[in-house]
């Protein structure tokens, strides 16, 4: 499972901002990010007597006296340790695509990373940083704090105390000043722009008579669906060999679960239930295998990030004679052609999912079949000229046992169906 990124920032009464600023940024960040994984936005505020858990952010408690920017002390302090390492962000910052690519730019998490000020090249600005954890360098700015502010800014003591590791736009030319100029405000918005650092007055808010920030102050975000949500599972089988119930407990909660008893073969029990299915994405699960924690997270990422149409990965299998092992199963061909498949079906059937509308270009499952229905489905996804892609992950537990379908079935009619599903399909 994907680990949620974190993010920090931070409100202190009594100045310019607002919890409307948090709400704000924190919208934004949340509405464009990308990957069904969503961040952990906390936001240290000097009011919360507790933790806070408002939804798209949560809110810590901190006691700070230090005025303005100082407030970021607590930042770090020993008792940040524990949400290190985090991207801190600047209330004053306008997520105008997604913090996913700041996220990506960060290659080793070791370093220390901030802005370069913008109008004083090769010093530090704390807008945007980089907080490693276990860090010397963090832990020596909190040894080195003053009692008393030294300066107005911050910014000025920890250019004296620490040397950051690198710029953020050293790494990138998507981060925008608000001012590029001396009393000349950024009036357009420049199609590279990913972040645009306001860092002083006006404010985002206070800014709303340029259009483009009044479009964004203004912009809503469709409430996104959680991973869970957006899948169904479907339990098609004609006996409940004594796995059943794990089969069931493995699917998360918010996931659309069907099962569906029948006579027949699996393909005809799961077509039978296909149009009572709602989710976004479809898979089936057997009642002998169970999936893994991470199977309903890591397929719909998969799906959604490589913009594919059905999916396919790891799987740990699960041998029931005593004293062996459980085996892993890793595809010798991650993307599979058509021709691949003819030659060798390296796709293990236990971690298959697919988009809805999968089912609605190329079918149903062929209910003829007895044991190469997989195979054959997936040929015919092939031929359709719909994209598979590969989830590095291990999605699924598959049982071996003797009672599976493809040790009952003898072996020459097995060959003969594999054969009649191939000659379907030469290319």
């Amino acid at each position: 499972m994907e680990e949620n990124k974190k993010i920090m920032l931070v409100l202190r009464s009594g100045g310019d901002f607002t919890i409307k600023d948090v709400e704000l940024i924190a919208r934004h960040i949340n509405g464009n990010w990308k990957s069904s994984t969503l961040p952990k936005i906390y936001c240290l505020w000097d009011k919360a007597a507790d933790v806070y858990d408002l939804g798209g952010f949560t809110l810590l408690p901190f006691r700070t006296t230090l005025p303005g920017t100082w407030a970021r002390m607590h930042l770090y302090s020993p008792e940040m340790e524990q949400y290190r390492p985090f991207l801190y962000v600047d209330l004053d910052t306008a997520i105008i695509n997604t913090l996913e690519n700041i996220f990506d730019l960060v290659t080793d998490q070791s370093k220390f990373i901030t802005l370069e000020d913008f109008w004083q090249k090769g010093s530090l600005a704390t807008g945007l940083v980089w907080f490693p954890a276990h860090s010397e360098k963090i832990q020596a700015v909190w040894n080195a704090k003053p009692d008393v502010p030294t300066s107005r800014r911050m910014d000025g003591f920890l250019r004296s105390v620490v040397k950051v590791d690198m710029f953020w736009q050293a790494l990138t030319n998507t981060i925008v000043d608000f001012k590029p100029r001396s009393r000349k405000l950024l009036n357009e918005l420049p199609s590279n722009a990913n972040l645009v650092c306001f860092h002083g007055k006006p404010r985002i808010l206070g800014a709303q008579s340029i259009e483009w920030v009044k479009q964004y102050v203004e912009k809503d975000f469709a409430r996104q669906l959680r991973a869970e949500e957006k899948v169904t599972v479907i339990i098609p089988y004609n006996r409940d060999r004594g796995w059943l119930q794990q089969a069931k407990d493995s699917i998360p909660k918010g996931v659309q679960t069907i099962l569906s008893k029948g006579d027949g073969n699996w393909p005809e029990n799961f077509n039978k239930v296909l149009d009572q299915a709602t989710g976004k994405y479809i898979r089936w699960l057997h009642e002998d295998d169970m999936l893994t924690d991470n199977c309903i997270e890591d397929s719909v990422y998969a799906l959604e990030s490589q913009d594919v149409d059905f999916i396919h990965g790891n799987a740990y299998e699960i041998f029931m004679n005593a004293g062996r092992a459980p085996g892993k199963y890793i595809p010798r061909i991650k993307v599979p052609t058509l021709q691949d498949l003819l030659v060798k079906n390296v796709i293990h059937s236990a971690t298959l999912m697919y988009k809805r509308e999968v089912f609605e270009k190329v079918g149903k499952m062929n209910e003829s079949l007895w044991v190469m229905e997989e195979f054959e489905f997936n040929l015919r996804c092939l031929k359709a000229g719909l994209r598979i892609g590969y989830c590095d992950n291990y999605l699924a537990w598959y049982r071996r046992h003797s009672q599976q379908k493809v040790r009952v079935v003898p072996i020459p009619e097995k060959n003969k169906e594999r054969e009649l599903v191939r000659n379907d399909y030469k290319i």
